[in-house]
């Protein structure tokens, strides 16, 4: 069976804008000295080593001359404290995820899926995190009957025709029983979901960043409060500034 492989593609254009918004959703959501619950659907490796050549060139690699002007975002402030000498490694979603749950002193349940056995060795050891083996789409849908709601990045590999449609209906099901839930996707492909979302989108070339045959991506957000929605319009927008001012 064909895995998806992030490792050549790890802290590319479309991570930047996925990572920043999703710890923008922890910076808002975690509560000190509270325990919350954070899924994610196709989790991948627990982080990556950046060589050259890789497509976080065009992604993070042009962002990290400015990165001292980028602190104030969770993200970046991660990114940089990992990588005091450069950048080196790139974590996955949920060590970024729990990497902001330290910060704010939150008591995290992190449960994830991924389909390969590859991926699942390289998880084994990490504490604090469920990894479990198998369909992230099922493992999550059975995950909202028993669980408190929390916060769900759906990001599926889109390999399979099925993902697109296997992943709106998560998401819905997810927002109907009081999830924050983030699903990310390419701008350029078919893979926008229906029904009235906010959509974040980021067009690479606007602001600098090299996506390859990528135009963009998008960030859909279901679930969110007016007030987190808000801090997502300015944070986002206030990023995008400041590229666009360099």
């Amino acid at each position: 069976m064909h895995h998806y492989d992030h490792r050549g593609h790890a802290g590319n254009a479309g991570d930047v804008w996925k990572h920043l918004l999703l710890l923008e959703a922890a910076s808002c959501l975690f509560i000190p000295n509270r325990c919350f619950v954070y899924a994610e659907s196709h989790v991948g490796r627990p982080e990556y080593a950046l060589c050259t050549p890789g497509d976080w060139v065009g992604g993070i690699g042009k962002l990290w001359p400015i990165l001292p002007k980028l602190k104030n975002f969770c993200y970046f402030d991660i990114l940089a404290e990992l990588n005091p000498t450069g950048p080196k490694r790139y974590p996955g979603s949920a060590v970024l995820v729990l990497e902001a749950a330290k910060r704010y002193k939150t008591d995290l349940q992190t449960e994830i899926w991924d389909a390969d056995p590859e991926v699942a060795a390289a998880w084994q050891g990490f504490s604090g995190v469920r990894f479990h083996l198998g369909d992230g789409f099922s493992g999550v849908g059975s995950l909202l009957d028993s669980s408190p709601p929390g916060l769900l990045l759906i990001d599926p590999p889109y390999i399979d025709q099925s993902d697109k449609r296997l992943a709106e209906k998560l998401l819905f099901m997810a927002k109907d029983l009081g999830w924050v839930v983030l699903w990310w996707y390419m701008m350029d492909t078919d893979t926008t979901p229906k029904g009235r979302l906010e959509k974040f989108e980021l067009d690479f070339a606007k602001i600098g960043l090299d996506g390859g045959r990528w135009k963009g991506c998008v960030v859909a957000v279901a679930g969110a409060d007016d007030e987190l929605l808000c801090h997502f319009r300015v944070q986002s927008d206030r990023f995008i500034e400041i590229i666009s001012s360099q």
